[in-house]
This record gives structure tokens, C-alpha cells and sequence, in this order.
């Protein structure tokens, strides 16, 4: 892996995860733009899957959001079920 390719890896993972990167969160566009770059390094080394265009088109169409489904303190202990990446409308 290159140094972009783990940038952008870690930008895409920073922006799904919602921790900040370098004390700065990552912007939807940059994430996105990371997806486009991965997806084409992807489909090239493997000849096949979504390609960069179409990562971005899917990305304008869906605008996917990322939620965090939380446990209250008084759960009994209960692991939080993690993150869900879902469109905007649900």
C-alpha cells in the first residue's frame, strides 16, 4: 500500500468512524473523493467491482450519512451496536 493509498484509506475510515484526523474532522466531499480514488486503485488491481465514477455517482445519488446507534449507561453492560452507513432519507 502507498502512502496516498493509506491517506486516503485512513480519511474514508476517519469520516465512517467520525474521529477526527490530524484535530480535524474529514468533510463528506473529501471522504467521498478518498472512496473515488480507493474504488479506482481497487478496480484496477482486481478487473472487476464499482469503479471511481461509479463510487461518485452512487455517492451523489445516495448521500450516504453515517449514525452511530448509541447504548445508555444503564444498559447492563450491552456493547453499542456499532455504525450504520445509511442514505439521508433513512
Amino acid at each position: 500500500m502507498t502512502r496516498t493509498e493509506a491517506r486516503d484509506l485512513l480519511r474514508l475510515l476517519s469520516w465512517l468512524l467520525g474521529v477526527p484526523l490530524d484535530e480535524e474532522p474529514v468533510p463528506d466531499a473529501e471522504a467521498m473523493e478518498a472512496a473515488v480514488v480507493l474504488a479506482d486503485q481497487a478496480h484496477r488491481a482486481l478487473g472487476g467491482g464499482p469503479d471511481g465514477q461509479g463510487v461518485r455517482a452512487l455517492w451523489c445519488q445516495v448521500q450516504p450519512v453515517v449514525t452511530v446507534d448509541r447504548v445508555p449507561y444503564d444498559s447492563g453492560g450491552e456493547l453499542p451496536s456499532g455504525l450504520r452507513l445509511v442514505g439521508r432519507d433513512g
